[in-house]
């Protein structure tokens, strides 16, 4: 196997998640969807049109704090090739993001699953207010 990563820019976050939706869906088909609970709210929609079935990891705690340990054990669940859409900053809609600490875990969880990574970077530079950083 070769280790690739395929990038594409679009117009619009809409319509970036509707291009990554179609190809997974031609690529990976049967695969299925993975989205934080809360998520921005077309995620689902987006997914399901495409043909493929979503579902929800947990996210957000009680303490309205990120519910790391929760997340993490919804993903292990995951069949192995499933798909995982991440906010990478800023998380839409709850501003809750994970620590880089915490993103290593989640990395190595997405490693073990052999997931398919959907980064949605609609915010990038509104948590720190620094590009580079977020």
């Amino acid at each position: 196997s070769e280790d690739r990563i395929a990038v594409v820019q679009s117009l619009s976050g809409t319509g970036a998640l509707r291009v990554a939706a179609e190809f997974i869906a031609m690529y990976n088909p049967g695969t299925e969807v993975y989205c934080s609970d809360p998520t921005w709210g077309n995620h689902h929609t987006i997914f399901q049109k495409a043909g493929l079935k979503t579902h929800k990891y947990r996210y957000l705690s009680p303490t309205m704090g990120l519910d790391i340990d929760g997340m993490l054990e919804d993903l292990k669940k995951a069949p192995k090739g499933s798909t995982f859409v991440l906010h990478t900053v800023a998380h839409n809609p709850t501003g809750v993001d994970p620590t880089p600490e915490q993103w290593e875990k989640i990395a190595d969880v997405c490693a073990e699953r052999d997931a398919v990574i959907v980064f949605d970077t609609a915010y990038q530079g509104y948590a720190s207010g620094d590009l580079s950083k977020d």
